[in-house]
This record gives structure tokens, sequence and C-alpha cells, in this order.
């Protein structure tokens, strides 16, 4: 492959990243050679961040916030705590490292709080000690023209227990990526997903679990709908070594399209090297129930107000894997008032 013309977000991404090492050096080092990804990376080919970077030429600043102060390179956490991702104008950088340790019970509450026209790349590892238990709950209520790339990284230790729960809203460009590493041994993970795209926007929930120790729980339920002209990506992956047998894993997406004009794209993958283990994978894609609907009419309510409670109730399950009363009703009137807004 012989040079590429840069755009200038390339240029400027490349330029913020002169000089950077660790993970840094080499992702500036793949924009050199690669570009932004672009559909004819495999692990992109729904998601096209070359083209939806364009107009994009200056650099800004994101950064993670803890409880609302600036938060360190890498940090403990051992108690509820609120996580936030700020960001400017323009194409920046950020990243984090959180331990929870041995014994630990955790609540996070991660928030987007993004300018229009931001783009930040940021990366986020989390460690769990044996026996630690953490709840990551996010929400990505981001702004249409923003385009909030996330990669985030966990390793489960034995006996530890993992819950992820993400609504998102989507924008120009929205990608959830989470590549898990898992213990077993006693260790148990759940995913659980919603994104609801109103017309023109796109979010991608791109996610892999790596099993790499016996006796592990994996369960993933991801939920989605999306209007016209909107596209939302699904791209999940169970891997499971040879070392990792009695593995239990389940895997299930299901979306509606709300229109004709709508777009959803589904991936799942089981790439499985043991032979004592349990491990499925499921994925639907429909339309809303007409006859539900008509219903639901005869009993009085307007159509827009029908299809809006029968789209909410296919949506919320996931949301039920919130453990705290009071963050999960938060989520679901958020839902609700932006189901609100599709009409």
């Amino acid at each position: 492959m012989g040079a590429i013309t840069h755009t200038p977000a390339e240029k400027t991404l490349i330029d913020l990243l002169d000089g950077a090492e660790d993970w840094r050096a080499a992702a500036r080092d793949a924009v050199v050679r690669f570009g932004l990804p672009t559909k004819r990376a495999e692990a992109w080919k729904w998601s096209d961040l070359r083209r939806a970077s364009q107009g994009i030429e200056t650099a800004g600043q994101a950064r993670f916030l803890i409880n609302g102060e600036t938060a360190a390179d890498r940090l403990t956490v051992s108690e509820d705590a609120a996580l936030e991702l700020v960001a400017e104008p323009g194409i920046s950088v950020a990243s984090l490292e959180i331990d929870v340790p041995a014994g630990a019970r955790v609540v996070l509450k991660e928030r987007y709080k993004l300018a229009d026209g931001a783009f930040p790349t940021a990366r986020l590892e989390i460690s769990l000690g044996e026996g630690a238990v953490l709840e990551r709950v996010v929400l990505g209520d981001t702004p249409q023209d923003s385009i909030p790339v996330v990669r985030t990284r966990i390793r489960v230790s034995k006996q530890s227990h993992y819950r992820q729960i993400a609504l998102t809203f989507g924008s120009k460009l929205t990608r959830n990526e989470t590549h898990i590493t898992h213990a077993g041994e006693g260790a148990e993970v759940e995913i659980g997903g919603v994104y609801l795209l109103e017309e023109g926007r796109h979010a991608d929930f791109t996610s892999t679990v790596s099993h790499t120790g016996p006796g592990g729980v994996t369960h993933q339920l991801v939920k989605g709908a999306a209007a016209a002209q909107a596209q939302g990506v699904f791209q999940g992956k169970f891997k499971v070594e040879q070392a990792a047998q009695q593995t239990d894993a389940k895997m299930t997406h299901r979306a509606l399209m709300l229109d004709d004009r709508a777009e959803i794209d589904a991936k799942p993958e089981l790439e499985i090297y043991a032979d004592d283990v349990q491990c499925a994978h499921g994925n639907a894609l429909g339309a809303i129930d007409e006859t539900a609907l008509f219903y639901m009419r005869q009993r009085g309510l307007s159509e827009v107000k029908a299809r809006a409670m029968l789209i909410e109730s296919f949506l919320a399950e996931p949301l039920d894997m919130i453990s705290d009363d009071v963050l999960r009703d938060e989520l679901a009137a958020i839902l609700r008032q932006r189901l609100g807004a599709i009409g």
C-alpha cells in the first residue's frame, strides 16, 4: 500500500500525538500508515470514521472527570463514583486507568458531556481485583455533530463480577467498544445495551469477551431501534480458549426498524476452542407489531403514543440489569423522553 493523502482531521491527530508513547504512539503510527478507519477495515465495515470526521480540522481538548474533578491518569476506585468524559470541539485524545481492588463493590455512573463538533478518541482501562463487583452504567446522550469513539478494556479476575449497561442515542458517529478478558473461575460478566436512533444518527456497539479460564459466565443483551436514515451497528464476539472449559456464554441482539429507510447491521460471533461449554448467540430484526399497535389504538391511544409505548416496552429490558432503582428510573425516563422526539 502506497502513501495515503491525509485528511485535515488525520493531519491534526498526527500532530496531536507527535512524540507520544505507549498506545498513543501505536495509534499515531496507524493513522500515519492507514489513516482513520474506513469500511475497508473489517472491524469498521459499517462505521466509516474517516468519512464522518470530514470537516474537522482543529485540535480540541478532552479529559475524564471523577466526581467532578479532573482524574489522574490512573486511580483506584473502591466506592461509588461519577465518571465524565468532557470534550471541546475538534479532535482530542483522553485516557484513564481504573483499578477496582479485591472485594470492593462499586457503581460507576459514566456520562459523556460533549460540545458540538467534538471528536474525542478515548481509552479507558478497568481492572477488577479478585472478588470485586463493578456495575458500570453509561449514558451516551451526545450532540448530533459529535463523534465519540470510546474504547474500554476490562480485566475480570476470578470470582469477580462485572456488569455494564449502556444507553446511547447516537450522533454523527458513535462507537462504543468493549473488550473484556474474562478469567473464569467463578467470575461473571453481564453486558446490556440500548440504542435509540433518531433520523441521521449512527451508533456502533462493538464488543469482544475472551474467556481464558474455566467456569466463567457471560450474558449479553443488546436491543435497539432506528428511525429513517439512522444506522445501528452491533458486533459481538465471544472467544472461548481451550482452558475455558465449562464456560456459559449467551449473546442476544434484537432491534426494531422504525422505517423502511432505517439500517441495522449485526455480526454476532462465537470462536470456541473448548469442548465442554454452553455457548449461544441470537440476532433478530423486525418492525413494530401492527396487531399490537391496532389493539392499543382501539383503547383510545393515539398512534404516536401507542408506538412510543411499544418501543419503550421492547427496549427497556436491558435497563432492568441496573441494580439501583433510582438510577434505573432515571435512564428509563430519559429513554421515554427521547421516544417522544421520534414520534
